[in-house]
Formats: C-alpha cells, sequence, structure tokens
C-alpha cells in the first residue's frame, strides 16, 4: 500500500510541476510545445483504443459468427428456458425458429412441413425422444441431438447412431453454433454428392 502512495504523491507532484511551467511558461512555449504534446498524446490514446477495439472485435467474429449456414429449423424440447434462449439467440441472426414441445409434435410439424434446413431436438422428452424422431426422419433431413451426458456416454449406448451431430446443451451457443454448421455443411456436401 505504501508503494501505491508513494506513486501517487509522485504522479500528484509531477502533474502539479507540468501545470505550474505551463502557467508560468510565455505563449511561444505553450504553441510550439504544449500544443504539439497534446494533440501527439490524443492520437496515441485514439490509436491504442482502436486497436483494441479492432482486437476484440476480431476475437468476437472468431469466437460467434454472427450468421449460420441455414434459415429455418425446427426445435424440439420440453424445457421453456431452453427454447426461448436458442429461439431468441437465432431468430438475431435471421432464422425461422419453429418450436415444439415434444417429439410427437415435432414430427407431426415436420410431416407437415419437411422443408427445414435442420432438426435439433433435446434427447429426453415426453412421448417421444429426440433419439426416436431422429431415427424416422435423419435420411431427409440433417438432424442434431442435445443433452446433459458426455457424447462419449452416448455414443457406447447407440443413441447417436441415427443423428448428424450433438451437443450439450449446458454449454449454450458455442457449441451449438459448431454442431449445427457441422451437421448442415456435411448434409449439404453430402447429397450434393448424390445429385452429381
Amino acid at each position: 500500500m505504501g508503494s501505491f502512495d508513494s506513486f501517487i504523491i509522485s504522479a500528484e507532484r509531477f502533474l502539479s510541476s507540468f501545470w505550474d511551467l505551463i502557467v508560468s511558461s510565455s505563449v511561444f512555449f505553450r504553441v510550439v510545445v504544449f500544443v504539439p504534446f497534446l494533440f501527439i498524446l490524443c492520437l496515441l490514446i485514439y490509436s491504442y483504443i482502436s486497436k483494441r477495439k479492432m482486437f476484440l472485435f476480431e476475437i468476437g467474429k472468431k469466437i460467434m459468427p454472427k450468421k449460420v449456414p441455414f434459415t429455418s429449423i425446427l426445435l424440439a424440447d420440453d424445457d421453456p428456458h431452453v427454447t426461448k434462449f436458442f429461439s431468441f439467440f437465432l431468430k438475431k441472426r435471421g432464422v425461422d425458429v419453429t418450436v415444439a414441445t415434444n417429439g410427437e409434435e415435432a414430427l407431426d410439424i415436420w410431416r407437415n412441413n419437411p422443408n427445414f434446413d435442420i432438426v435439433v431436438a433435446d434427447i429426453n422428452m415426453p412421448k417421444m425422444s429426440g433419439v426416436d424422431l431422429g431415427a424416422v426422419i435423419y435420411k431427409d433431413c440433417p438432424v442434431v441431438l442435445m443433452g446433459a451426458d458426455e457424447e462419449k456416454v452416448l455414443q457406447e449406448r447407440g443413441d447417436l447412431n441415427k443423428c448428424h451431430g450433438y451437443f450439450c446443451k449446458e454449454s449454450k451457443s458455442r457449441e451449438f453454433l459448431v454442431a449445427t454448421r457441422k451437421a448442415y455443411d456435411s448434409w449439404q456436401l453430402k447429397n450434393s454428392e448424390k445429385s452429381l
């Protein structure tokens, strides 16, 4: 604490001496020395701040891409907090979100409109699980499952055989973006190869 106090006192003395020099100096000194000094100081501060902003902006772009490759999604989860979070997250990125509260409802919605770019479903839902939903539609649409379990455990149980991706929903947006982008891109690539 003593070193910090001595630093403050030294800074105050320096600023006081500097101010006394400016006040007691001639107009010539003020114009020729002090004004350029202030101008250069302002430029340095501006340069530092703008570089920091650009650096943070670039990091933000890498961590959280604003756009997603798909435009419509069927989101199935019985937890309203999860569906609200992802709906808000996706709608900000221009994605049309349709929400289902269980697997049966999601299947009915999909059968009425099988033009969704991707389906994201919770593994554990009432009436019909995300695993069973994926087994029905995974040949016609990219399916990404989400849950609280580790991916390795689900793979060993065979729960992820009929889907194109998985993410832990506790991780929220980052893993969601990675899993859905990967599933959608690989699905598009596979279908384009089939059409050739």
